[in-house]
């Protein structure tokens, strides 16, 4: 497809599944339940026959008909309209072709698939790559799409021009305006990254985008978050030895904006927390609270290389933020997920979190993968009762069998969901079925915690069934080798999966590797029968 046919004419309609229905799953048994076969979300890649990204020879390796980091939301306006997007095409050394999006008006049974115009040179667009696909949807049903577009690196190394855009759609996004950039950066020590987006569920007049925006000092400059933790951890290991050099090498504040007109115009963007020279904020998500102010939870590496979450608040919808305060210590592990058996890379969501909010009591919750249990990559949890001022002591809550083989218990890449009566979902990946039969088998499975009166959802007895076997859904009938997926810094999923909810069915969006370096995006809507 060229770039003139790859916008909203581009669309599949996916088959109906009867075992798509959304069903109830009961927890039975001392292994983790089943849900129903996932249903395929992605199909197909709409930019096998573009060329218009081919004009310039591009560095790294692109792999076709691969899909990659989804996220998911519901049209509150119409429930059984769901809104996915995700990224077509990824590139071994950053971003992809382009950005598809999937649209659903039965719940998830089937989807379209469409291409919002104008993001990348595939949807004719003027920027060479795209990546970190957000979707939001307002009250009124008005849909936001967020992307980051770049270009690639200069000559002498420096980053190309990159810019975080929003595209709208008023009709369940079955069509897409052109993307409005919220910013441009054409310094090669400037790129924008790890890009979120919050509609405001109590007013839809107000959307919210925030991002980090690091500067590189030392150009050639790296072109991701990650390179530049790894920058932060090293100038730390030169700090330790004496032998930091006097001039800070990087940087990287949180970037916020907001529109109060339901997309019609953005505020210019401004930086709401600077940690300083040689320390970065990354994955900055918004949560809004039911009283309508804003809690802004980010990722923070100070100087000395330590690493937290960090919380900043705003009582006025954005127009000022508190100074942060760092609450929960995170243990980021240098190397992230390794497969059990060859050990090798698996790119996840180390240095990220997600976040939700109950919006009955405006309980906080956040998960994220720490290595503090077993000096391993294992999902943790903390919630927090007063707004974000004050949090629990993280514990690992993924319910994966202890087993022999240290790397089997690990777990990976979590997504958390507030559901009806204060239900929370977590979904993330772990090994718990590999072998050493020179697979590397991964799953994806789901875990519930109902709060008590006592202490929440604090303790690990409330996770699972409430009982002394702890259980959880299993959300791949079939595990998959994850030495299949694409590499891109390690096999590689996404840095982030999608989970939406619409009463106490949850909707998560997850990527399987299906072939060899082919990645596909699937869902399967579940509910749980946790007292």
């Amino acid at each position: 497809m060229t770039a003139s046919h790859s916008v909203a004419d581009f669309r599949l309609i996916a088959s109906r599944a009867a075992a798509a229905a959304i069903v109830a799953v009961a927890f039975a048994g001392t292994a983790a339940s089943a849900a129903p076969p996932p249903v395929k979300v992605s199909g197909f890649s709409p930019f096998a026959t573009c060329t218009a990204d081919k004009v310039a020879a591009q560095p790294g390796r692109n792999y076709p008909d691969s899909e990659i980091e989804p996220w998911i939301e519901i049209n509150p306006a119409n429930p059984r309209n769901l809104i996915a997007g995700w990224q077509q095409d990824r590139w071994s050394d950053g971003g992809a072709r382009g950005l598809v999006v999937g649209v659903s008006i039965d719940g998830g049974v089937s989807w379209a698939r469409l291409v919002p115009p104008r993001i990348s040179k595939c949807s004719g667009g003027k920027y060479d790559r795209a990546t970190d696909p957000w979707v939001a949807i307002s009250p009124d049903g008005t849909a936001y799409f967020m992307s980051l577009a770049f270009n690639n690196n200069r000559p002498d190394g420096a980053s190309g021009e990159n810019t975080m855009m929003v595209s709208r759609s008023r009709n369940g996004g079955m069509s897409w305006s052109n993307p409005v950039p919220l910013i441009v950066d054409t310094d090669g020590q400037i790129f924008n990254d790890k890009n979120s987006m919050t509609a405001d569920w109590l007013d839809s007049r107000y959307v919210y985008a925030v991002w980090d925006r690091y500067f590189d000092f030392t150009v050639p400059s790296a072109r991701t978050s990650r390179d530049l933790a790894a920058k932060i951890r090293e100038r730390r290991r030169l700090l330790q030895s004496g032998a930091a050099k006097a001039a800070p090498s990087l940087k990287a504040p949180t970037v916020f904006t907001r529109t109060v007109n339901g997309g019609k115009s953005w505020e210019p963007p401004k930086v709401i927390f600077d940690p300083g020279d040689d320390a970065q904020t990354l994955g900055s998500l918004i949560a809004v609270l039911p009283d309508g102010s804003l809690v802004n939870v980010f990722f923070n590496f100070a100087a000395d290389g330590d690493a937290a979450i960090g919380v900043q608040k705003s009582f006025d919808k954005g127009r000022t933020f508190s100074e942060p305060t760092f609450p929960i210590d995170a243990n980021v592990t240098p190397t992230g997920t390794l497969s059990p058996d060859d050990k090798a890379p698996v790119r996840d969501a180390n240095s990220l979190f997600d976040v939700a909010v109950d919006r009955q009591n405006g309980n906080l919750y956040a998960v994220w993968q720490d290595g503090r249990d077993r000096n391993m990559d294992r999902v943790m949890f903390s919630q927090s009762t007063d707004g974000g001022t004050n949090w629990s002591a993280p514990i690992f809550i993924a319910m994966t069998p202890d087993s022999a083989v240290k790397l089997r218990n690990q777990s990976t890449t979590p997504s958390i969901k507030v559901g009806a009566d204060h239900q929370i979902a977590v979904t993330y990946y772990d090994f718990r079925f590999d072998k050493s039969d020179g697979r590397e088998a991964m799953d994806y499975f789901a875990v519930f915690c109902t709060p008590d009166k006592a202490a929440g959802c604090s303790k690990r007895r409330n996770w699972g069934d409430g009982a002394t076997a702890l259980k959880d859904i299993r959300l791949t009938r079939l595990s998959f080798d994850i030495l299949d997926a694409p590499k891109a810094s390690g096999h590689f999923l996404g840095d982030y999966m999608g989970l939406t909810r619409r009463g106490g069915t949850f909707i998560p969006a997850f990527g399987m590797a299906d072939s060899k370096n082919k990645n596909s995006i699937y869902t399967v809507p579940f509910r749980s029968k946790v007292p």
